[in-house]
Order: C-alpha cells, then structure tokens, then sequence
C-alpha cells in the first residue's frame, strides 16, 4: 500500500485500513522510527479512561450555573461523605 505525504507533511490513511484498525478522527498514532522505516500504531485508551471521557462528555456544562468552583464542591462532598463513615 502506497500513499502520498502533502506539502504539510501529512498522510491520509485509506478508509478500509481505518475501519479495520477501529482508527476514528481525532484518535492518537504512536510514531516510531526505525532506519529508513516508520511505524503508524493507535494508541489505545484504557476501558476506563475511555468511559471517564465519555461521562464528562456527556455532562459538561451541566454545573456551569453553580457559583462555587466545582473542585470546591468535590472537597465539600468528599469532606462530608468521610463524616459519614466515622461519624460514633
């Protein structure tokens, strides 16, 4: 498989290699060189990562009308959640 290098330095890989290595727009290539060879990999996000940024995703801009800072808030809950576990 053949393909051309732009003016800017970029590759376009063909949409059957995309589809078949499940490589979206936005994802990240490891590169690695070796001697006159260079290495396209995906780079994979664990299961979790992937579920965290698909959560804050989804939810971003849903705290925008607090008027507290959210890590402010975090701290709050988590400070009360560990009254809770020892509280007599």
């Amino acid at each position: 498989m053949k393909i051309k290098v732009s003016g800017r330095g970029q590759v376009c890989l063909p949409v059957a290699l995309r589809r078949r290595l499940k490589i979206e727009a936005g994802d990240l290539l490891e590169v690695q060189e070796n001697g006159e060879t260079v290495v396209l990999r995906p780079v994979r996000p664990k299961r979790d990562e992937k579920a965290v940024a698909a959560l804050l995703e989804r939810t971003a801009g849903i705290w925008k009308h607090l008027s507290q800072d959210g890590a402010i808030i975090v701290r709050e809950l988590r400070r009360e959640s560990t009254r809770d576990v020892w509280a007599d």
